[in-house]
């Protein structure tokens, strides 16, 4: 895919001074080397140095929420401030840190991984190797498994969204049913908001940012689940913290990795 994008671009392929990557993993550091990927079923995977190897070209790999951070407060919604923590429900659930204007990797470097936070003790497994995580309650992958198991077993209401195609159920067809004002589907969304808000609203207590950036596919598919989920960090959040925090959605979408991620090589050859 980077072959081909530098084929269409006005860039020689020579002068290409490196790919930035953000992946959906914990990585080891800056070596690019993933230690485990929940959502990709990676674990000890020398991703970096394969990539180079291919494209022989200097590779930069960051978390994938690291990248979406920096795109975010480089050039969208976070723009200018620096304290940041930006969070993401997708297929899985990350959040990137911005702390004094830089980038909060931690000791190992996986600061940040908000998703396996643990909500309910002795609780479902998650694909992190943990159990009662976030990411496995309110991570999209994991939820839309479960939708799809209650689907078949007692949720009929699903499957009449989706013509009967299991395979079509996922997150937004529950919004649907909230909008249909479906007391089962009203009720989960509750349910997940407070999970989600209770963590959210314990991380902002904690770090006291000035900005809470939220996306993924899952929020943004899903207006209702993100309108409870604010409402519960309003709720819970030290009232102190809350009285500075600004909760705002993406300005840059999907592009925010990637825009991260190339910011970063920019940096980095200065």
């Amino acid at each position: 895919m980077v072959e081909e994008v530098v084929k269409q671009s006005s860039v020689n392929g020579d002068a290409l001074a490196g790919v930035g990557i953000g992946i959906a993993a914990q990585l080891k550091g800056d070596s690019g080397y993933v230690v485990v990927g929940p959502n990709l079923g990676w674990r000890d995977v020398p991703f970096g140095d394969l990539v180079q190897a291919q494209l022989g070209k200097r590779v930069w790999v960051m978390n994938d929420l690291n990248a979406i951070a920096w795109g975010e407060v480089q050039f969208g919604a976070a723009a200018g401030e620096r304290d940041a923590l930006v969070v993401f429900v997708g297929s899985g659930i990350g959040s990137g840190l911005v702390l004094n204007g830089s980038l909060y990797g931690g000791a190992s470097g996986v600061a940040g991984e908000i998703g396996h936070t643990k909500i309910v003790p002795l609780g479902q497994p998650c694909g992190c190797g943990g159990i009662g995580c976030l990411e496995a309650y309110c991570g999209g992958a994991n939820l839309t498994r479960r939708l799809r198991e209650w689907a078949e077993k007692d949720w009929p209401d699903l499957l009449e969204q989706v013509d009967g195609d299991i395979e079509k159920v996922h997150p937004g067809v529950v919004e649907k049913l909230v909008q249909a004002k479906n007391q089962r589907a009203i009720d989960l969304f509750h349910e997940l908001a407070q999970q989600l808000g209770q963590v959210l609203a314990n991380a902002v207590t904690l770090l006291n940012p000035a900005v809470l950036v939220l996306g993924g596919s899952v929020l943004t598919g899903c207006p209702s689940l993100l309108d409870w989920s604010r409402q519960a960090i309003r709720q819970m959040t030290l009232a102190v913290a809350y009285e500075k925090l600004k909760i705002v959605s993406t300005a840059l979408g999907d592009d925010a990795g990637i825009i991260g991620a190339a910011a970063r090589v920019f940096e980095e050859n200065r």
